[in-house]
Order: structure tokens, then sequence, then C-alpha cells
């Protein structure tokens, strides 16, 4: 084998490895995307949040869980915007999703449910997990800063107390951990997978 050859096959077995690499670096543990105009999904793992921006503050939801700390969440946020978090909306009861709201507690938030979500809470008493009020019974709006976010329960299917979350101005709407029950007459709704966040 010539020497030309030979820096050929050095060339080849090194790109092959540095692809290799590439390939088994693990993507990084958050990361925030922009969705649509002040309004943004904060990624954790496997789970995700959305947070919504408005001059007079922020709207979050789901503050993610006991597992992975709220602070990387709040970070980034402030990345985003100086506003203060305002509201915490818990999309339901599940505790991968709503433990370890301290955090945000402590820097001033509201945290709103749906009533069945906030029953659940209160009865098992968990101190990862902030109780929330006011709470949601069939459809309620929180406005700030000139963003109304509808806030709709719909019945049960993952939980008894699930919310979809609804930006009417901004076309977009959120849900996690959605089960439809009758696919073929739901065509109006998403079928995400858990969790997700669409534009209409």
């Amino acid at each position: 084998m010539s020497r030309a050859q030979l820096a050929g096959v050095v060339a080849l077995i090194s790109a092959a490895l540095s692809a290799t690499a590439q390939a088994q670096t693990p993507p990084p543990p958050f990361a925030t995307t922009k969705v649509t105009d002040n309004v943004y999904i904060f990624r954790y793992g496997g789970h995700q949040s959305m947070f919504i921006v408005t001059p007079e503050g922020v709207i979050a939801t789901d503050p993610i869980s006991q597992r992975r700390p709220a602070q990387p969440y709040i970070d980034a946020i402030k990345a985003v915007t100086p506003a203060p978090i305002r509201y915490v909306i818990y999309s339901h009861s599940h505790f991968d999703h709503i433990a370890g709201g301290k955090p945000f507690k402590d820097l001033g938030a509201t945290f709103v449910a749906h009533k069945n979500a906030k029953a659940r809470i209160d009865a098992l008493k968990s101190p990862d997990v902030v109780s929330p009020r006011p709470v949601v019974d069939d459809v309620q709006n929180i406005t700030l800063g000139g963003t109304t976010l509808e806030l709709n329960y719909v019945g049960k299917n993952h939980s008894d107390n699930t919310l979809v979350m609804r930006l009417r101005r901004r076309r977009s709407s959120s849900t996690v951990d959605w089960i439809p029950s009758r696919a073929s007459s739901s065509a109006a709704w998403p079928t995400p997978t858990c969790p997700t966040s669409r534009r209409a």
C-alpha cells in the first residue's frame, strides 16, 4: 500500500471515529425553544414545560419534578426575560410534572390547577408539591400583561384533572400526557405524545 493510500485509509478511520463519538455524545440535559411570539418550551430530559412572557411577568407551567431541579427552568426563564414569574400552572396532579415547585413559590408565584388536582395534592401532603390556589372548575382565564391563557378541563383522560392550556390570540395550545378517548371524533384536538405543545 502506498503512502497516499495509507493516508487515505487513516483519514477515513479518523472520520468514522469522529462521527461515532459525535453520535454517542448525549444531548444537553435542558434546552429552551421559542414556539411563537413570547411563548417558549423548556425541555429537561424527557419532560417539557411551557412559559409565556408578558410585560407584567411570566406564566409558567409544570415545574418539572423533584428528580429534575427547578433551578435550571428558572434560569432558562431569566435568560429570556427579567420579568418576575407570576403564575405556575399545573397541567395535572402527577408528581413527575409538578413536584419541586418551592423555588417558584419563593419567587412569589401563584400556583393554579384543576380542583381535583388540588384535592389529590392536599390529601397526599407532599412537601415537594406546592398546593395550588386558585383552582379551575371547567374553564378559567389567567390574564397577565395583555395576554390571556385559557385553562380548560375537558374530562377524564390521563388523569381526572388534566388541563388544556390555550392561547387563542397566538393560535397555540399545550397539553401534557394526553390520551384521546375518541380519536375519530376529536380531529380538532391534538393527539400528542407526552408532553406537547402545538400551534393550531
